[in-house]
């Protein structure tokens, strides 16, 4: 009586979409945090549980996991029934560990014809995730399932009831011979089935249900857990101890080039850094004591993995600043100049005029102030879009140049500019760095403002096109931009500050001063390899938009393209919201510069734009 009355309140529960977690006991358990037409089922051998597999049955939506003594596994029969009814289909995919006799690690197996495209399109996702992983498609006369088990379905009642079956048959590489748990590769093969199967869900439902996909939304706080938020929130805190670029960056940087000047550029200036407000040490220890390994859900603990790699690297580095591993580390972080990139940059530096006319509107310089007043300008035209927006903009002495930090734009007291330019810069730092900031913030993951790891590249290659879009990228900048990669590679072949501060003004024709610039950014720290991404990004930018993709997602936080699946995942189930601010380049009075944005050729089309 008891288990009729467990089924019933299954039943109810689907039929009004209710959540549930119904524990079995001394057997097992069925969840489901969300009413879905998909079912994972892990049946515990006799020899006991495998570690692997029932972390991933809990990291599903909706999964059932129970020994092999369960006297009701008919109740698996039923509820894929009541799914398919509620959804037009239902999915069922069971694991279990692959006999020694399997070749591949993991087989995937199907006895539907209806079945084979999204066996197919699941095997394509796990080797894109891990190449490393091998995967079969094998197809069977009869339902697949786990020797030894008894029959879940027969052919005719998937039939008959609209449901599909896909059996999952995984290799044990994960342990070794003695036994013993190798929890790198069990992770690995977790993650990637994790999210492979995530991509599958959605597959199926767009394919094989009446639900429409795009629609399907998981919600937020159901999916968030307290441990996810919790880590979210200590990985921030440490992010925000220190800011990374404003330690590395002299303090004395007008000083120093005014020495230099009067040194005759002969003597290399002398940078002075801000003092260390924190113990790299510590930040380490506090970063690893994250329980990270403890989460279920794939993606996200991808995110902070990798994200706590890239603050141990940066940590690193704060503690080599000024000696030579700083620029070891910076290549960890921020990457080497590869030979095409390398090539790419002289050619651009080639064909590129360099007595370029000069604009009327640049001929009248705006002192720091009056950029700052340009600024408060394009921040007004955000708040009309969204009155919770709020930032603010700094004039200081301790700074070169512009730069953003935590979405506030600082200005260095000495700074000058042209108007066509200073409208330029505006997009760049405040449409794009402090509005993909912003967005970033209106995430529930305080990683899509901080910047995922290696967010830079897509960032800059996307600030850069955004002075492009409202025309404001002259031949000049493009100069400055490939100028910095051959500074970058010069660097680290070894040449001292003046030996490419002397190559860039004499080789390349720079002006005496921007030449100080660009080598400065570059040497600062010991050796930063930071400014090779703006062109490598806007190289990519152009690449991405030539195959069609939406330039307006690239502006949802501060992301890089490789994590576009993984937003894109977040998306489908809910957590990440569409950007809350539309930069002006990117607004409807722009609409006709970007019309034609995928007929971009490369590169070289950008000049004299």
């Amino acid at each position: 009586m008891q288990d009729d009355k467990t089924i019933q309140q299954i039943m109810q529960a689907i039929k009004e979409k209710e959540p549930f977690h119904q524990q079995i006991p001394n057997v097992g358990k069925l969840i489901f945090n969300k009413i879905v037409p998909y079912l994972f089922v892990y049946r515990i051998p006799i020899v006991g549980k495998d570690r692997m597999l029932s972390e991933l049955a809990k990291s599903e939506t909706a999964s059932i996991i129970y020994k092999t003594d369960f006297t009701r596994e008919e109740w698996i029969g039923v509820i894929a029934e009541a799914l398919a009814k509620e959804f037009g289909s239902c999915l069922v995919i069971e694991v279990w560990n692959a006999p020694e006799d399997q070749v591949q690690d993991i087989s995937i197996q199907l006895s539907q014809k209806n079945a084979l495209q999204l066996a197919e399109y699941f095997a394509k996702n796990i080797v894109l995730e891990a190449p490393d992983i091998t995967v079969a498609l094998e197809k069977l006369s009869k339902v697949p399932k786990p020797d030894g088990h008894a029959d879940l379905f027969t052919l005719k009642e998937l039939q008959e009831k609209q449901i599909m079956s896909l059996g999952v048959s995984i290799k044990q590489r994960y342990v070794d011979r003695q036994g013993h748990i190798l929890p790198i590769l069990l992770r690995h093969f977790r993650e990637t089935l994790g999210k492979s199967l995530s991509r599958l869900f959605f597959e199926f439902l767009r394919i094989h249900t009446t639900v429409k996909a795009a629609e399907f939304k998981l919600q937020t706080h159901e999916e968030l857990s307290k441990s996810v938020l919790d880590i979210d929130k200590k990985l921030a805190q440490e992010s925000q101890k220190f800011d990374f670029l404003l330690l590395v960056t002299p303090i004395n940087a007008h000083e120093a080039w005014l020495q230099f000047k009067k040194d005759k550029f002969y003597r290399a200036p002398k940078f002075i850094y801000r003092p260390m407000p924190i113990d790299p040490d510590l930040v380490k220890r506090n970063l690893y004591n994250l329980r990270i390994e403890d989460l279920y859900d794939p993606t996200i603990a991808y995110l902070f993995r990798d994200k706590r790699s890239e603050l141990d690297a940066m940590m690193s580095m704060l503690s080599d600043r000024g000696k030579e591993d700083f620029m070891h580390g910076s290549l960890q972080v921020f990457g080497n100049v590869s030979d095409k990139l390398l090539n790419i940059a002289k050619a651009l530096l080639t064909v590129i005029e360099r007595d370029e006319p000069s604009d009327p509107d640049d001929k009248v310089k705006l002192d720091a102030h009056e950029f700052a007043q340009l600024a408060h300008d394009e921040i007004k035209y955000l708040q009309a879009q969204r009155p919770d927006f709020n930032t603010t903009v700094r004039v200081r002495d301790d700074i070169s140049g512009v730069m953003v930090n935590r979405g506030v734009l600082n200005i260095s007291k000495e700074y000058q500019i042209g108007m066509k330019r200073a409208k330029a810069l505006i997009q760049h730092e405040v449409g794009t760095h402090i509005v993909t900031y912003f967005n970033g913030k209106a995430q529930p993951l305080s990683l899509f403002s901080l910047g995922v790891p290696g967010y830079e590249q897509l960032q800059e290659g996307l600030a850069v096109f955004a002075e492009y879009l409202i025309g404001g990228l002259t031949n000049d900048r493009l100069r400055i931009i490939a100028g910095r990669v051959i500074a970058v590679r010069h660097m680290l072949m070894g040449h001292s500050f003046i030996e490419t501060f002397s190559m860039l003004s004499e080789e390349y024709e720079f002006a005496n001063q921007t030449a100080f610039q660009m080598t400065m950014r570059v040497y600062r720290g010991g050796g930063l390899t930071k400014d090779a991404l703006y062109l490598q990004g806007l190289i990519e930018l152009i690449q991405y938009l030539k195959e069609g993709k939406d330039i307006r997602l690239l502006t949802i936080g501060k992301i890089r393209e490789d994590y576009l699946p993984i937003v894109q995942d977040l998306t489908q189930r809910g957590i990440l919201r569409p950007p809350a601010l539309v930069p002006r380049y990117l607004s409807i009075e722009n609409m006709e510069r970007h019309r034609d944005l995928n007929k971009i050729g490369n590169i070289f089309t950008l000049i004299n734009h």
